[in-house]
């Protein structure tokens, strides 16, 4: 007859340390909703950049509890950066400039002011469009914002150039119709007579 293996002690005290421990997490989780998008942002994160985020965080944290415990007596303080990147940007310097076709561009410019239209004429659509543009201007730095300005601005010229062509041709004179038949002399002549 075989032995059932028997349960000792230590195994269920280990078993109970880890049930309280999960139990003690799942808690804190549920009573602080920062602590649960974090964790959130950590699943959400590849797997290859948490060792490096995590050190980021780490000594970031390390750095300000260090200066706020020293901010009296040094007479400098440290506060958050809401505007902080943990990653950076890199460029392909192999850039495929058939990607950007002077049509497709053209294209998506067009749909893109079809988008606008839309956008702008549906109060609620709008309003969200105002946030989020605003909100992300937060997420990219300065010379980032810069670019965009400077793009708006060549729209808006672009735009200026368009309206004033338009405007110009409505005050032009008509042209005349090359196919109309133009009145010849003799035609004039016998008018006069009659």
């Amino acid at each position: 007859m075989s032995k059932q293996p028997t349960v000792s002690a230590e195994a269920l005290e280990q078993l109970r340390t880890s049930l309280e421990a999960a139990l003690s997490l799942a808690r804190e989780l549920a009573d602080d909703p920062l602590l649960a998008r974090i964790v959130a942002a950590f699943r959400a994160m590849p797997i290859d950049d948490r060792p490096v985020i995590i050190g980021v965080l780490e000594r970031e944290v390390t750095g300000r509890l260090l200066a706020k415990a020293t901010e009296k007596a040094v007479g400098q303080s440290t506060h958050v950066n809401p505007n902080a990147r943990l990653y950076v940007r890199a460029h392909d310097s192999q850039l495929d400039r058939r990607a950007f076709d002077r049509d497709e561009m053209m294209i998506a410019d067009i749909r893109a002011m079809r988008i606008a239209t839309a956008i702008r004429y549906i109060p609620e659509l709008y309003a969200v469009w105002k946030e989020a543009l605003r909100e992300a201007m937060d997420h990219v730095d300065e010379p980032t914002r810069a670019v965009a300005a400077e793009l708006l601005r060549d729209g808006l010229a672009a735009i200026a150039d368009a309206q004033a062509a338009d405007e110009a041709k409505a005050n032009a004179e008509p042209e005349l119709d090359p196919d109309a038949a133009e009145p010849s002399p003799d035609a004039d002549e016998r008018g006069r007579k009659s």
